[in-house]
């Protein structure tokens, strides 16, 4: 994990992109809002080398991502800005709809699955995953 130049401060850069963890715990709605606020969106990891990088941003708790299924139930979409992930790292058993858990979470510590996906009430208040693209740096 290392910070580069090509982002914002207080921003981690990994694969081209930038990514920050938002300090306040917000709705999952709310989350879309704040990132999109930062001038980022929402993000979904779309491989397990990115979801490995991003649980090393959070190593306690929980984090949003941007992956749902509000639309049609158990069918998840999961989005990085507009497009579709097909990468997903459901922990054993989820998602399950338990409680009308329609969001899904990183759970960032070994206690809950260790940087596997749980569906949540999206109703619940967590920190969210925030990504912008990373800006060229010129070298000269």
């Amino acid at each position: 994990m290392y910070d580069d130049s090509s982002c914002p401060e207080s921003w981690h850069y990994w694969g081209n992109s930038c990514y920050k963890i938002t300090e306040l715990k917000v709705t999952w709605a709310d989350a879309k809002d704040e990132c999109r606020n930062m001038g980022g969106v929402l993000a979904a990891p779309s491989s397990n080398q990115e979801n490995e990088f991003i649980a090393q941003l959070v190593p306690d708790y929980w984090i949003w991502i941007d992956c749902n299924d509000l639309e049609v139930e158990g069918i998840w979409k999961c989005r990085d800005d507009s497009v579709e992930v097909a990468y997903r790292n459901w922990h054993d058993g989820e998602p399950n709809n338990a409680i009308e858990e329609d969001c899904a979470a990183v759970a960032a510590c070994a206690t809950w699955g260790n940087n596997q996906w749980f569906d949540r009430s999206c109703i619940i208040s967590e920190r969210a995953l925030c990504k912008v693209a990373g800006r060229p740096v010129l070298h000269v």
